[in-house]
């Protein structure tokens, strides 16, 4: 009987002393801050490189895409006015010329603009009156 009050004591001891080992106090040697990487690719969602299109073949940046697509635009003589779709891996342009400017040269040089700064993209563009 002895020696089962004994084994109780030392399973009692030993369950303490485990308890007490896994409740840290925090102090300024056990603080640490959990970091996220955010969306890791995992999911078909990805942050790691926002210029690759996900599962779906969209762009995760399009409104960055057209904000600078728009800015390159207007930076050539002659565009009035543009419109600009996106349908990944597409884009459709659709520029209106200023009055005295040549729609070919206009379009010619829209063409070349977009097509060097925006690679990843098939530009495609068509003039309108």
């Amino acid at each position: 009987m002895s020696s089962k009050r004994l084994l109780l004591g030392i399973l009692a001891l030993t369950a303490a002393i485990s308890l007490a080992g896994c409740g840290g106090q925090k102090d300024a040697t056990n603080n640490f801050n959990a970091k996220s990487y955010g969306h890791d690719g995992y999911m078909g969602l990805s942050n790691s490189n926002p210029h690759l299109p996900n599962r779906n073949g969209e762009f995760s940046n399009q409104d960055s895409d057209g904000d600078f697509a728009q800015s390159k635009l207007k930076q050539i003589p002659g565009v009035a006015k543009a419109t600009i779709i996106f349908q990944a891996p597409d884009m459709y342009v659709t520029v209106t010329p200023q009055k005295g400017y040549d729609s070919k040269q206009v379009k010619a040089k829209a063409i070349s603009v977009l097509r060097m700064n925006m690679p990843r993209y098939n530009v495609h563009v068509r003039m309108a009156r």
